[in-house]
C-alpha cells in the first residue's frame, strides 16, 4: 500500500469515526433504523479496508524480510569470497616476490643468463633447448602475473557484491520501518473504529428487536448488505468480532462434554478437554461452525476424521468424530456448510456417540460455548 493511500484512508477513515460517534450521541428519537444501520454499513466497511490494509502490509512485511534474509545471506557469501580471494592473492603476491627477488640476483650476477645459455655438465644442450629454457623462464613470470591478475578481480567482484548486498539491505531496513509506521497508523486507526462499529451492530440490533418483521423493504436491502460486510469482515478477522450465540452448532444436540477440566467417566481420572462434545447420533451431519477455509482433511488419534477450517485473524476449529468428509482442503465454506457425518468412537469415553468441536486462536484453546447458537436446524 502506497504512503499517500495510506494516509489518505486513515484520515478518511478517522473523519468517519468522528463522525459516527457525534451521530450516536443523538437523542434516540432523532435515529430511525435505517440511519443507524447507514453508520454500521459505513463503519464496517471502514473496518473491512482496514483489515485490508494490515493484510496486504504483512504481506509486505514477509517479502521484506524474505529478501533481507537472501541479501544477508549474500552478504556472507561475499565476504567468505573476499576473504579467500584476499588471502590467495597475498599468498601468490608473496610467492611472486620471492621468485622476482630470486631472478632479480640472478639477473645481476649474470646467472640468469648462465641459466638460459649453459651448455649443461653434458655439453649436449642446443640453442633450441637453450630458446625452450628462455620461454619457460618467461612464462612462469607471466603466470605469477596472471593468477595475481586473476585473483584480483575475483576480490574486486566479491567487494562489489558485498558492497551491493549492504545498499539494498539498507533500502530494506528503510521500506521496513515505513511498513511498521503504516502498520501503526492503520493500528491506531482501528482502536477508533473498533468501538464505535460495536456501538453502532448494538444500537441497529435494539432497534431491529423493537420493530421486528415492520422493517421497510429498502431497510431490509440495507440490513443484508451489512451482513454481507460482516462476514467479509469475519473473514478478515476470525472471531474477534462475533456476537454470542452467532456461531453454528454442529449437530443439534445438547453438550454432554464441556471445555476445561473434567473426570474421565471410565478411568475416573482428572483431564482436560480443549473442546466440546456434542450430543449425535450416527450419521447425523456436521456443519461449520463458521466461514473460512478448509485447510486439513484427515485424521487424528483419538478424534477419528477431522475437518480443520481458518477462520481467519488467527483463528482455527477442528471438527472430530466423522465417519465420511464431504469437504476438501482449500474450499471456501459458509458457516452452516455440511462436513460431514457423524461416526461411531474408536475408543468409548462413557459420552456416547458425539461430535467434537476444539476452537483455537493461535496455540490457545477457546471455550465456544459462549458463541453457539440455538439448536435449530435439521439432522
Amino acid at each position: 500500500m502506497k504512503g499517500a493511500k495510506l494516509f489518505a484512508l486513515v484520515v478518511s477513515l478517522g473523519l468517519l469515526t468522528a463522525l459516527g460517534d457525534a451521530q450516536a450521541r443523538k437523542p434516540d428519537r432523532d435515529e430511525s433504523l435505517r440511519s443507524v444501520a447507514e453508520r454500521e454499513l459505513a463503519l464496517t466497511e471502514a473496518a473491512n479496508a482496514i483489515a485490508r490494509g494490515q493484510a496486504a502490509l504483512e504481506r509486505e512485511r514477509e517479502s521484506i524480510d524474505w529478501a533481507g534474509e537472501l541479501l544477508a545471506r549474500r552478504g556472507r557469501e561475499s565476504l567468505r569470497k573476499l576473504d579467500i580471494y584476499r588471502g590467495h592473492r597475498v599468498e601468490r603476491e608473496t610467492m611472486g616476490q620471492v621468485r622476482a627477488r630470486k631472478l632479480y640476483k640472478l639477473a645481476r650476477g649474470g646467472g640468469l643468463l648462465e641459466l638460459m645459455f649453459e651448455d649443461g655438465s653434458d655439453g649436449r644442450l642446443t640453442p633450441q633447448q637453450r630458446v625452450v629454457r628462455g620461454r619457460s623462464v618467461r612464462r612462469l613470470v607471466d603466470h605469477d602475473l596472471e593468477l595475481l591478475r586473476v585473483h584480483g578481480e575475483a576480490e574486486k567482484k566479491a567487494r562489489d557484491e558485498l558492497l551491493a548486498a549492504t545498499r539494498e539491505l539498507s533500502v530494506l531496513a528503510a521500506l521496513d520501518s515505513v511498513s511498521r509506521l503504516q502498520a501503526e497508523a492503520l493500528d491506531l486507526t482501528r482502536a477508533q473504529v473498533d468501538p464505535a462499529l460495536r456501538a453502532a451492530h448494538r444500537r441497529r440490533g435494539t432497534l431491529q428487536r423493537r420493530l421486528g418483521s415492520q422493517a421497510k423493504r429498502e431497510d431490509r436491502q440495507l440490513l443484508a448488505e451489512i451482513g454481507r460486510e460482516r462476514r467479509d469482515l469475519v473473514r478478515h478477522r476470525g472471531l474477534d468480532l462475533l456476537d454470542p450465540h452467532t456461531l453454528v452448532r454442529p449437530v443439534p444436540g445438547r453438550v454432554v462434554g464441556r471445555f476445561g477440566a473434567y473426570e474421565d467417566r471410565l478411568l475416573d481420572v482428572p483431564m482436560h478437554r480443549n473442546g466440546v462434545e456434542f450430543a449425535a447420533k450416527p450419521n447425523d451431519r456436521v456443519r461449520a461452525i463458521g466461514p473460512g477455509e478448509v485447510v486439513l482433511v484427515g485424521a487424528l488419534p483419538g478424534f477419528e476424521r477431522v475437518v480443520v477450517i481458518d477462520h481467519g485473524g488467527g483463528y482455527l476449529s477442528l471438527t472430530a468424530r466423522l465417519l465420511t468428509i464431504t469437504v476438501s482442503e482449500g474450499e471456501e465454506v459458509e458457516a452452516g456448510t455440511v462436513l460431514g457425518r457423524v461416526g461411531p468412537k474408536a475408543v468409548p469415553d462413557g459420552l456416547g456417540t458425539t461430535a467434537y468441536v476444539e476452537v483455537r486462536h493461535g496455540q490457545r484453546p477457546i471455550d465456544p460455548a459462549p458463541y453457539l447458537g440455538s439448536r435449530r436446524h435439521r439432522r
